[in-house]
């Protein structure tokens, strides 16, 4: 299976258009997202890190988006 990775996160400013746009694995996809929020510490790469490579669910994800966009809100 193949997801396809926004080269600039949305989050971050990016849009759909197809040169901002990769096609990965899952694998890659979440070793993108790892490595996105090593370099700029963006919350939102990390809970897709941790959604992409099975460290949480749905569930979870959720939960935390909700809270970081508490967050950002304060």
């Amino acid at each position: 299976m193949k997801h396809w990775h926004h080269i600039n996160p949305k989050h971050m400013g990016g849009s759909n258009d197809p040169s901002n746009l990769i096609e990965l694995t899952i694998p890659q996809h979440a070793e993108a997202h790892k490595l996105l929020y090593v370099q700029y510490g963006k919350e939102e790469d990390r809970i897709a890190y941790l959604a992409l490579s099975g460290q949480i669910g749905k569930e979870e994800v959720t939960r935390l988006a909700i809270v970081n966009g508490a967050k950002k809100r304060i």
